[in-house]
């Protein structure tokens, strides 16, 4: 259900953030562009791991004096695989929606009255 992905990414730092350890702030902006998001092939990105490489930061002085890094990290990531049964509770449901199911860390996933199993009311 949970897996970590190692993804590569070039991550820019604001010069407020200059304040914080290079990996500290390096992973916030991370986080801050990644979690609660879906990527294709990869899933719903819950939050970074780690940090598995970062190369020399590029400072841009002629904009806002931020710098970029090119980064390597593994990010922790709900994907879950094809006829994994999980569990969770009936939140809502009706003949025209169909069901809607909580979890407790995803709250909106919706079932239509098409994948329903046959005889289902």
């Amino acid at each position: 259900m949970f897996v970590l992905s190692v993804l590569n990414d070039i991550v820019r730092v604001p010069p407020k953030d200059f304040s914080k350890p290079e990996n500290e702030a390096i992973i916030d902006e991370l986080n801050r562009k990644y979690a609660n998001k879906v990527l294709h092939n990869v899933g719903l990105c819950i939050s970074v791991y780690d940090l598995l490489e970062a190369n020399d930061p590029v400072v841009h002085a002629c904009q806002d004096g931020s710098y970029q890094v090119r980064v390597t990290f593994r990010l922790v990531v709900f994907r879950p695989f094809k006829d994994e049964i999980l569990e969770g509770r009936v939140k809502d449901c009706s003949a025209k929606t169909g069901v809607r199911v909580t979890m407790d860390f995803f709250d909106d996933i919706i079932i239509p009255p098409a994948f329903l199993m046959p005889g289902s009311e």
